[in-house]
């Protein structure tokens, strides 16, 4: 058989249908009604999970509700965040939207289709009227997923868009970055004292240079500290994870015509705020606006529009390697 031809299965874990997608390199599990999110990156050659795995039962989940905070158990996976991604009061045709934590798409239903060597999936807006979809695609160790964002409003609309891929991390993995980014954007931080939003930090030295910590290394969840970074706009849109332990590397590719920025979620044990059990994870963010706030990312000037009746695609690439790579 080719190696590239793909097997697709579906399991039924409770009343969340499970769309598996599998090749001789890869192993990837979407659930459509939980946002379309991707709860399984498993290279076949070593058996490595990249994504974070849940830290609860799978079978105890269901649909979250519409507004709901993205908290524990949800906070697992590959989704996505749209329109927005921290809680934004956005104006649109003389009313004022209350877009919720993580945007809209992560507690939808999604319908989709399966391929041969693919899953389609799409959905729609709550707020504003719009249909986004995205194409999913194995071939060989690489993920292709194509999104396509088609406004049904007769007026343009603002947005921003991030890819939000929890990490599966351990001490000592090594960020791979551009090496243009010297410097990032704070967002936010579990230290108030690391800064205020929108503050420029030293990249990879972001607590200073007395600090002797080197953030280009996933730190030890005993930091208890977590931390929302942006790159500035990128001419080279690519960024990894290097697993020492398993001598792999997980890269995402992106078109920075389109995608211009790089979002970086550092959880070491400093989040969420409000509960005594902490995560221990991080996201490497394509996206194409920051900060998170739909409201502030519009002061900054930073944020996507489209225009009525029209149609936007972008991609990106995920890509599983042997070795460290270097960009």
């Amino acid at each position: 058989m080719d190696p590239d031809i793909i097997n697709v299965e579906q399991q039924e874990l409770e009343a969340l249908p499970v769309i598996e997608l599998e090749n001789d390199e890869l192993r990837i599990a979407i659930v459509p009604d939980l946002g379309g999110k991707m709860i399984s990156l498993e290279s076949k050659q070593r058996g490595t999970q990249f994504l974070k795995e849940p830290a609860e039962d799978f079978h105890i989940y269901s649909q979250p509700d519409y507004g709901e905070d993205f908290l524990p158990p949800y906070a697992a996976g590959f989704d996505e965040c749209f329109p927005n991604v921290s809680p934004s009061k956005y104006e649109f045709k003389g009313e004022v939207l209350e877009l919720p934590d993580h945007g809209e798409l992560w507690t939808k239903s999604w319908k989709y289709k399966e391929g041969e060597n693919s899953i389609s999936l799409w959905t729609h807006g709550e707020q504003l009227n719009y249909r986004f979809a995205k194409h999913i695609e194995l071939e060989g160790p690489t993920i292709q997923i194509t999104y396509e964002l088609e406004s049904l409003e007769e007026v343009p609309f603002e947005y921003i868009w991030s890819a939000h891929p929890l990490l599966n991390i351990a001490e000592g993995d090594q960020l791979l970055l551009p090496g243009q980014i010297s410097e990032v954007v704070l967002n936010w931080a579990s230290d108030p004292n690391v800064g205020d939003l929108g503050d420029r930090l030293a990249w990879p030295e972001i607590l200073g240079n007395n600090s002797n910590i080197d953030f280009n290394y996933v730190q030890n969840k005993s930091m208890e500290f977590a931390v929302k970074l942006f790159s500035d706009r990128l001419t080279n849109g690519i960024a990894g994870l290097y697993k020492q332990q398993t001598d792999e590397t997980l890269l995402f590719s992106f078109d920075t015509e389109q995608v211009p920025f790089l979002g970086l979620w550092l959880c070491y044990g400093g989040w969420p705020a409000d509960t005594k059990e902490k995560e221990y994870t991080l996201a490497l963010e394509p996206c194409n606006a920051r900060p998170d706030s739909l409201v502030e990312a519009c002061k900054w000037g930073d944020q996507q529009q489209i225009s009525p009746l029209s149609i936007k695609c972008w991609e990106v690439k995920i890509s599983v390697a042997n070795g460290k790579k270097h960009l």
